[in-house]
């Protein structure tokens, strides 16, 4: 089996997962990373003028190239911090990034060492895992679980955080013997699918909420078939605007605080029951929410285990 330094093992890893683009910019604790990047000369990357902007940019590249994930880099201490703003970003529109930073040599961490930040505490409320690897042979699994947790179930970001010792370290890894884990992708049960049809066909006036899970998983024209198919409006979230073409006569408006349409409201208001797909009943969608649930069935089919149950229904009076 090959002998490599952990950074290398990485940058073949970012190859198999389908990785073509970074962002970045270079730094002390980091540099070793780069070094990898420079000698395989298969990857493209953009260099920034501010770490806060190669998160942007990564998300930005995700949101325009389907399937493939885009890569932020930064050297140790306030690299990290300054991603959080785009990790931040990331998760709430539900969008894979991979943010890689430096850190301090794992003997010196928690003395207080130039830049030795403890980037996971900080990122971990808006990541789906941030972790700092402290052991060389798991370099290659940390990279492995976290393409795997970016693309299963709602996606979003992950930051991984690497040790200059770790970075430098050599392991024995064999990229031609890896790949990548397999991604959770839950569905609904044929009898959940049949009791939402049932309450679709039992409703007077029912009603779709397009969200921005359907824009992620590149399903718009299913679901103008769906609307098609049932007769039935459509009003698109924020996020979920563009779904359905603006000048399709099912497309019903926008409903909500802001960026709404009169009609748009006036449609939700007048429905009794709304079936949700790959959206978040956010507060600027929904209003006051006795108003938005008076006398309305809900079915939310969503990616998020945690946030629907797969098809969930509430029925208020």
């Amino acid at each position: 089996m090959a002998r490599m330094r952990t950074v290398d093992a990485a940058v073949a890893i970012l190859h198999r997962e389908g990785v073509s683009q970074l962002f970045g910019l270079p730094g002390a604790a980091i540099n070793p990373f780069y070094d990898a990047v420079r000698r395989d000369g298969g990857l493209k990357h953009v260099l920034a003028r501010h770490v806060e902007g190669a998160s942007h940019m990564a998300e930005g590249y995700t949101r325009t190239h389907a399937g493939n994930i885009g890569v932020c880099v930064g050297t140790s201490g306030p690299a990290g911090t300054d991603m959080i703003t785009g990790l931040y970003s990331a998760q709430a529109d539900s969008i894979p990034i991979l943010c890689i930073t430096g850190q301090a040599p794992t003997a010196r961490l928690h003395k207080e060492d130039f830049q030795a930040v403890d980037i996971p505490a900080i990122a971990g409320p808006v990541t789906k895992w941030a972790a700092t690897i402290l052991e060389p042979g798991q370099v290659p699994g940390a990279f492995q679980k976290a393409f795997q947790l970016m693309r299963s179930g709602r996606p979003g970001p992950v930051l991984i955080d690497l040790p200059l010792d770790v970075q430098l370290a050599e392991i024995e890894f064999d990229p031609d013997t890896y790949e990548p884990l397999p991604v959770e992708r839950p569905a609904a049960t044929r009898a959940q699918a049949e009791r939402v049809l049932d309450l679709l066909a039992a409703a007077e006036r029912p009603l779709i909420v397009a969200g921005g899970g359907i824009i992620n998983a590149d399903a718009s024209a299913e679901l103008v078939e769906l609307a098609e198919l049932l007769g039935v409006p459509v009003i698109p979230t924020l996020m979920g605007w563009g779904t359905i073409p603006d000048a399709h006569p099912l497309m019903a408006g926008m409903a909500g605080l802001q960026t709404s349409h009169r009609y748009g409201n006036a449609t939700l208001l007048a429905s009794d029951f709304v079936l949700g797909v790959g959206n978040r009943w956010a507060n600027r969608h929904t209003g006051g929410l006795d108003v938005y649930r008076a006398g309305r069935t809900f079915v939310h089919v969503d990616i998020e285990r945690r946030r629907s149950g797969g098809c969930s229904r509430r029925t208020t009076a």
